[in-house]
Formats: C-alpha cells, structure tokens, sequence
C-alpha cells in the first residue's frame, strides 16, 4: 500500500492512489485551508494529525476542508479533537468545513459539532 501524502500547495502533484493526500494552502498571514483528499482512517491519521499540527502552529484560524473525503473513522474525529485543543491552548482556531455523509455523522457523535462550526 502506498505512503499517505502531504502536499504543501494546490499545484503538487501526488500519486492518483494515494490513500490520503493534504493540501495546505495559506489564504494570509493568519489564515489558511487544510484540503483532503482520500481515506481518513487509522493508517493515514498521522499524516491529518501533522498537518493539523503544521497549520495550527503557524496560523491562527485554520479550515479544513473535508468536502474530498471518501471514508472517515474514529481516529480522523480524534486527531481534529486533539488539534483542536492545542489551537485553542494557542489562541488559534480550527474550524471544519464540506464535512458530509459518514464524516459528518461521526464528528457529531464525537462530541465535535458544538465545538466546531460544521458546514457543508
């Protein structure tokens, strides 16, 4: 199976079968879209969970993006709740946006939809 992917802009290209592929795309100096693509599941959550990481860090209102998710498990509703935190020890702001479906369904169950502005 091949590595999960991170990409840092819209314009770099990532094997067509990669199981998750993150796209990281700065809208200012505060600001910025965390964009997936693929499985947010056990094996790729690391790689949600360093994005989040990176974007957090460094911005302080970030949005991902979930609207090119085709499969969300538990562990991706645990690294947004755990990147969430840490924004919030910072002063910064993680909000979800394109969350459907499945996704949807599970961020709610755990516990992310008051915490969260969901759309989509």
């Amino acid at each position: 199976m091949p590595e999960p992917s991170f990409a840092d802009g819209w314009d770099t290209t990532v094997p067509d079968d990669a199981p998750l592929t993150v796209y990281v795309r700065r809208l200012s100096l505060d600001s910025a879209i965390v964009h997936l693509r693929g499985e947010v599941d056990v094996d790729t959550t690391g790689v949600l969970a360093t994005a989040l990481e990176h974007a957090i860090r460094t911005y302080r209102l970030v949005v991902l993006d979930l609207c090119g998710v085709t499969f969300f498990g538990a562990a991706g509703a645990n690294a947004i709740a755990v990147a969430r935190a840490r924004g919030e020890a910072r002063g910064h702001r993680l909000e979800l946006d394109g969350a459907h479906g499945t996704a949807r369904d599970v961020l709610l169950i755990a516990g992310l939809g008051p915490m969260l502005r969901i759309s989509g």
